[in-house]
């Protein structure tokens, strides 16, 4: 018996899709207004949301993945207003992640800009770094924002940049960045008793698109001078992994691709299937929900290899690139 729904008419996918987006910007709106009224006008806090709100890729079990940034301020003040601004949220029917994660402090700006590569680049850091830049969407204080995600791509493309190169330095934190996710994956399901199947699809589907995005906008900045490539990864950056496929690979091309991940976003709206595979430990592995979801975890992946090593000469760069 058939437990997930195959998404293959273009009807059904953009449906799906699209349902996922309109309540991420119900939410993103209803944060921002919320904002405004705790935070007002203070120019030293960013506030911020990655995850799937700011992908567009909101489910029925979708939790909101905030973070604070301070500049030229104070971090126990923003504590006290990133305390008061959640209760807020969660007054207001927005599910917040549980406490003691990555986000869980406000960061000053100058370690997001300055700690990229040595010793002071833990794993914390590196996360919060590529998550700004690579799915990161403003809750407070746009302006802010966008200035940190300006100042964050300068310093991994500079002026030197040949305009026939790839942003390699760029490309080669991500490419680290999706390698540390692979990794940590093993470690943090290690005791056996965290939902194994859920973390698997979720690193399958919703992590890859996000790498994947990563490198279409740099394949985007090729043959480019090192201003409009800056200029490039910044609009890139300020639109979802799936609206940057499009626009680099094709509508057509990324047809196969968009049709799994729009399957994967169904099947996590649907409760029953959300279940099962939030089951402790590996009991979420043993069934068939995940069995099925794993047969598309393999479409998606091969569709996009097929986006790699397509006609366009960039993105056999790219795909060499990602392994030298």
């Amino acid at each position: 018996m058939t437990v997930i729904q195959r998404l293959s008419d273009a009807t059904e996918v953009d449906g799906a899709l699209q349902r996922a987006k309109d309540e991420a910007e119900r939410q993103i709106g209803l944060m921002r207004e919320i904002a405004v009224d705790v935070i007002r006008q203070d120019a030293n806090i960013v506030v911020g949301v990655n995850g799937s709100v700011a992908r567009r890729e909101v489910t029925s079990g979708s939790d909101v993945d905030l973070f604070f940034l301070v500049r030229n301020g104070d971090v126990d003040k923003a504590k006290v207003v990133q305390s008061t601004f959640r209760e807020r949220l969660k007054s207001a029917g927005i599910k917040m992640p549980a406490h003691n994660g990555v986000f869980e402090n406000p960061l000053p700006v100058e370690e997001l800009l300055q700690r990229i590569g040595g010793e002071a680049d833990t794993n914390e850091f590196t996360t919060r770094r590529m998550l700004f830049l690579l799915e990161g969407e403003w809750l407070h204080n746009s302006d802010g924002f966008h200035k940190v995600r300006i100042d964050l791509i300068s310093h991994y493309v500079d002026n030197e940049i040949d305009d026939r190169k790839l942003c390699r330095y760029l490309l080669n934190d991500i490419i680290r960045y999706w390698r540390t996710i692979c990794v940590d994956f093993e470690q943090k399901t290690a005791d056996g008793a965290k939902p194994r199947a859920i973390r698997l699809i979720k690193l399958r589907f919703a992590r890859m698109m996000l790498y994947f995005g990563g490198v279409a906008a740099i394949c985007k900045t090729k043959d480019m001078p090192a201003a409009d490539k800056r200029e490039t990864l910044r609009q890139m950056f300020a639109v979802p992994p799936i609206d940057r496929l499009r626009d680099v690979f094709g509508v057509v091309e990324t047809g196969p691709v968009l049709a799994a991940y729009a399957t994967f976003l169904n099947s996590l709206d649907d409760a029953d299937i959300r279940g099962q595979l939030s089951l402790a430990g590996r009991s979420g592995m043993e069934t068939e929900a995940y069995s099925e979801l794993v047969e598309v975890a393999r479409d998606f992946r091969t569709a996009l290899e097929t986006l790699l090593v397509g006609p366009d000469s960039c993105h056999k760069e790219i795909a060499s690139a990602l392994l030298l």
